[in-house]
């Protein structure tokens, strides 16, 4: 056995603390757990340097083969662990590789009979089951998801639906084979995927197969849903019920004792109500978003504070107003870009174009986003969590209030041989 998950409450379908741990290593993490997104390996932004001003503790990183594809034959000529590969050279640093970047857009279509599209930076590639099981054991991540056709959305036809559980279900078969046959593969875990777009039927049907191959394999450690949105801003719009429907009916025909994960920029209240429901891993994809497009996260979520506190999710340090306000992003924030920053230190930064801005939001927003976390796992084991999801949702308003984030839009002008010239930048 790769990896254990140990349930410390195991009630079904409701909010749980457990510990993920690797049986090889004793690597173990504490769930609801929250993974460290990453592009090309590194985290948005930050060195593993400057990561280390918001934690101490060896993170848990999250990649995704769409932007790591290129790195593989460099991959190869280094024979230390992954984390250590991508500057994270502390033992501890727990890996997790899946498919498509959750920070972009994932394109529809461009699916066929045996193949999964891959959109990298360089372009479209195409994986079949055998090509994609050769980059898991050329990576060798301590957690890795199977294959799967995951183009789906609230807008899928029925027959789409069934295409993507029936070829995912094909797709286990062989990676669950080549997995067993592997000895490269025999310290990592595998995370078979559920499909299914927002049909019950159709999830339930990939769940009948996915808990299958959790019976027959011990190499498989737990289950990632897949093909609610198609990644990028989208996840910060789903609708939360239609959403929360289909999880509380998937989570109910899955067993408790293994973990179950929901990549994606999930908003805030989305995650407590998934929490909620029993799901224990997430990703920092959400904060990435705030920051890459200059917000930085203010919602309150101190159960002790004035019950009559006003607060907004997020700051736009794009503001005008920010200039001449030389307080903090958050005033009892004890992160770095707070402790040592004004709000109108970081507007300048905007307003200059200064790459500074996005890291000193990134530090913020990943410390509040953790320290979140932090209080969620206080909330579940003091029963409070309903409480937590209230403030989270209102914050002290009257109706709930909108997490998502839309794209930022830059107005730039130009002159041009005299003339003026403007247009308008979308940044995501």
């Amino acid at each position: 056995m790769r990896m254990r998950f140990v349930v410390k409450n195991a009630s079904k379908s409701s909010a749980r603390l457990g510990i993920l741990f690797h049986t090889e290593t004793n690597k173990q993490r504490r769930t609801p757990m929250l993974v460290q997104t990453t592009k090309g390996g590194s985290i948005p932004y930050l060195s593993s340097e400057v990561f280390g001003y918001i934690t101490q503790e060896a993170p848990t990183l999250l990649l995704s083969l769409s932007t790591i594809e290129r790195m593989t034959e460099s991959k190869l000529l280094y024979h230390g662990l992954l984390g250590s590969y991508v500057g994270y050279p502390d033992p501890d640093t727990f890996t997790m590789l899946i498919i498509r970047d959750p920070c972009e857009i994932t394109p529809s279509g461009h699916n066929d009979k045996d193949i999964v599209p891959l959109f990298t930076r360089h372009g479209k590639e195409t994986l079949d089951t055998k090509s994609y099981m050769k980059y898991m054991e050329r990576w060798r991540p301590d957690i890795y998801q199977g294959l799967c056709d995951a183009d789906t959305n609230l807008q899928s036809s029925k027959k789409r639906l069934v295409k993507s559980v029936e070829r995912t279900q094909k797709f286990m078969d062989i990676c669950c084979e080549l997995h067993k046959n592997s000895k490269v593969l025999r310290n990592s875990t595998l995370f078979v995927p559920i499909v299914g777009g927002y049909s019950t039927f159709a999830r339930s049907d990939s769940i009948k197969h996915a808990k299958a191959k959790g019976d027959q394999h011990s190499f498989v450690g737990g289950y990632i849903f897949e093909g609610f949105h198609n990644y990028g801003l989208s996840a910060t719009e789903v609708d939360a019920n239609e959403l929360t429907t289909i999880m509380k009916h998937c989570l109910n025909e899955l067993p408790i004792d293994k973990p179950k994960m929901l990549p994606g920029a999930y908003t805030p209240p989305v995650i407590l109500e998934l929490i909620e429901l029993g799901v224990d891993i997430f990703d920092t994809t959400y904060a990435y978003f705030a920051a890459s497009n200059h917000k930085a996260l203010t919602f309150n979520f101190n159960l002790e504070a004035c019950k009559t506190l006003v607060t907004e999710p997020f700051l736009d340090t794009t503001t005008e107003s920010l200039k001449e306000d030389f307080t903090p992003l958050v005033s009892d924030c004890s992160c770095l870009a707070c402790r040592k920053h004004t709000r109108a230190y970081i507007h300048h930064l905007y307003k200059t174009n200064e790459l500074l801005g996005p890291i000193l939001l990134m530090i913020h927003n990943l410390h509040h986003y953790m320290q979140l976390f932090t209080i969620i796992h206080t909330c579940i084991s003091e029963d409070k969590l309903s409480d937590l999801i209230q403030l989270i949702k209102f914050q002290g308003h009257d109706t709930a209030i909108d997490y998502s984030i839309k794209p930022f839009k830059k107005e730039n002008t130009k002159n041009v041989r005299g003339k003026s010239s403007t247009f308008t930048k979308n940044v995501v």
